[in-house]
C-alpha cells in the first residue's frame, strides 16, 4: 500500500495556499490562487481550494494517483454561515478523505504545533481563538460590524477618513490624497464602488496606509495605532481566558507586530507554524483516530 501524502489548506477572504507534505514532514509542493472564504459562494472557495491543490500536486510531480493517498486538512474562512458545514460534508471531493475547519482554528493548530495557546488573526479580517475543549471566539464576527484592527477595518476606516478631508472636515495629507486618487477624487466614484466592495476589496487599502504610516504622516500614523490597539484588546481576551500566550497571525501579523502597545508585548509570541501545517496536523490526528 502506498504511503500516504497529507494536504494543509489554508482558505482565506484574500487568497489559498495549499502545501502538500509526505508523513514525515517533507514538502512537495506547494500551490496558491484566489480568495477561499464561504461568504464568496461554496463553488468560488472550493474552486479555489482545488486550484491550489492541484498546483501543489503538479509541482510535486506525483500525477493524478496521488489524490488517492491524499489525506487533506482544509481551513476555510467563514464555515460559520449558514449551511457552510453541511455543503463541505456533502462535498464529493477526490482525497482519500479530507476535514474542513475554519481558517483560524488551523492558525492555531499551527501556530503552537497543536499545543497550547491563542492566536489573534490579523488579515483581511480579524478573530481572537483557542481552545478550552471547545473553540473559544474572540470577534471575528465578520466585517464591517466586527473585524476590527483587520485589512478591511483599516481600509474602511481610511476611506472615512479621506472622505472628511474632501468636504473640508480634516486637512488633506499625502496618505488621504493618495486614497482619494484611486477614486479620482469623486465621492460618486467611490459610493459606485462601496455599494459593490468586499472585505477584500477594503483591504486593498491597507497597504496605503501601513506605506504611509511608516513614512510618518500622523493620520496613518494614528489609523495603525488604533487597528493594534484593537488587536491588542483581542490578545488581552485571550489572555484573560487562559491562553498563556498568543501569538499574531495573518497576512497582517508581521506589520501589525511592530505597532503593537508595550503593554502586550512580553505575552507575544511568534508562530511555530502556519495554518497550513496546522491543516496537516488536524488531518494527521483524524487520521490517526480512524475518524
Amino acid at each position: 500500500m502506498a504511503d500516504p501524502l497529507f494536504l494543509g489548506v489554508d482558505g482565506g477572504g484574500t487568497g489559498c495556499r495549499a502545501r502538500l507534505e509526505t508523513a514525515d514532514g517533507v514538502v512537495l509542493g506547494t500551490g496558491r490562487s484566489g480568495p477561499a472564504s464561504m461568504r464568496f459562494g461554496f463553488a468560488a472557495a472550493l474552486y479555489s481550494v482545488m486550484t491550489a491543490a492541484q498546483q501543489a500536486v503538479r509541482e510535486s510531480g506525483l500525477g493524478d494517483e496521488a489524490y488517492s493517498r491524499i489525506h487533506a486538512g482544509v481551513g476555510l474562512a467563514g464555515t460559520g454561515i449558514r449551511g457552510a458545514r453541511r455543503a463541505l460534508e456533502d462535498w464529493e471531493h477526490p482525497f482519500a478523505s479530507a476535514w474542513f475547519e475554519g481558517d483560524g482554528y488551523m492558525a492555531l493548530l499551527g501556530a503552537f504545533a497543536g499545543g497550547d495557546g491563542g492566536i489573534v488573526v490579523c488579515g483581511t479580517g480579524s478573530i481572537g481563538i483557542m481552545w478550552r475543549g471547545q473553540t473559544v471566539r474572540v470577534g471575528g464576527y465578520g466585517f464591517p460590524v466586527s473585524d476590527e484592527g483587520s485589512g478591511a477595518d483599516i481600509g474602511l476606516n481610511a476611506l472615512r477618513l479621506a472622505l472628511r478631508t474632501l468636504d473640508g472636515r480634516d486637512d488633506p495629507t499625502p496618505f488621504t490624497e493618495e486614497v482619494m486618487a484611486k477614486f479620482s477624487h469623486d465621492p460618486v466614484e467611490i459610493v459606485d464602488w462601496m455599494d459593490r466592495a468586499s472585505s477584500t476589496d477594503y483591504a486593498t487599502l491597507a497597504p496605503i496606509v501601513v506605506q504611509h504610516a511608516n513614512a510618518g504622516d500622523e493620520r496613518a500614523v494614528s489609523l495603525m495605532q488604533q487597528a493594534a490597539e484593537q488587536i491588542a484588546e483581542i490578545a488581552e481576551a485571550l489572555r484573560k481566558r487562559g491562553a498563556p500566550k498568543v501569538a499574531l497571525v495573518g497576512g497582517l501579523s508581521e506589520i501589525m507586530q511592530a505597532w503593537l502597545p508595550d503593554r502586550i508585548r512580553p505575552h507575544v509570541v511568534p508562530p511555530a507554524g502556519d495554518a497550513m501545517s496546522g491543516g496537516i496536523i488536524l488531518a494527521k490526528r483524524k487520521l490517526a483516530a480512524g475518524d
